[in-house]
């Protein structure tokens, strides 16, 4: 598929369902919740992404799912496998178009540097628990994907404060480009980090006919009682530890 048959297709289909979520939204309708995934399903399919997925989200409610995160990518596969809202930093909802798309979904924009805007975790947390699960990128932002950044601890403190929480961990890493294995050559044409132009980065990504992923879920906890550094700790090493697996069998 051509690279603007791609962006006209993508931007057709934006058009079609934004109206329809807006109005989910303003009537307040439990279908704001489902429509992303079909938003997010179809994405996947004009980009040529496939995910083998092990293990399964949990049902459990209110579930907060914390793992890696290197690219915008991650946003479109977690967004097609189940009902989510995403933590994102501020200045996400100024961006054209991005912005809007995030909003829409439901995501949670906070100020990294004041820990008192994690307060709004605990109320969504609470209030729309029924609806979706919640995603963390404890890293803070995106990064080549060659390593797990280290987590910071004070996303982390909503698990001392609610019991109810529910915390499951996941590994992402991307395999295939166009059927050969990822190389770390080829590793930033997956990977959005830095300084690199969005708009250059997406078009390269469009040019490509495939693109494999895996994605695994770990099994679910509720880690109450215990501090947020060793949760942190825990949870990261769970993380790179299922990467590392996934990465060691590229077929």
């Amino acid at each position: 598929m051509l690279l603007f048959t791609k962006v006209i297709i993508i931007l057709v289909w934006i058009l079609i369902l934004l109206p329809i979520q807006i109005l989910f939204i303003l009537i307040k309708s439990n279908l704001r919740f489902f429509l992303p995934l079909i938003f997010h399903k179809f994405l996947l399919k004009v980009l040529g992404v496939r995910v083998l997925i092990t293990g399964t989200p949990s049902n459990r409610k209110p579930l907060i799912l914390i793992g890696n995160h290197c690219s915008y990518l991650d946003i479109i596969i977690l967004g097609s496998i189940l009902p989510v809202c995403f933590v994102a930093k501020s200045e996400i909802k100024g961006w054209f178009l991005f912005g809007l798309l995030a909003s829409l979904q439901n995501s949670i924009f906070i100020d990294r540097r004041n820990l008192r805007t994690l307060e709004s975790l605990k109320k969504v947390s609470k209030n729309l628990s029924t609806n979706f699960a919640i995603i963390i990128f404890p890293e803070g932002t995106t990064n080549n994907g060659k390593k797990v950044l280290k987590f910071r601890t004070s996303l982390f403190k909503i698990f001392e404060d609610d019991p109810t929480l529910g915390l499951q961990n996941f590994s992402l890493c991307y395999t295939h480009i166009n059927s050969m294995p990822l190389d770390n050559r080829m590793r930033p044409n997956i990977a959005w980090y830095g300084e690199m132009s969005l708009l250059t980065h997406l078009k390269r990504l469009l040019n490509y006919s495939s693109i494999r992923a895996k994605l695994q879920f770990h099994p679910m906890n509720v880690p109450y009682g215990i501090k947020r550094k060793v949760i942190s700790e825990q949870s990261r090493e769970q993380v790179i530890k299922g990467i590392n697996a996934l990465s060691n069998n590229l077929q």
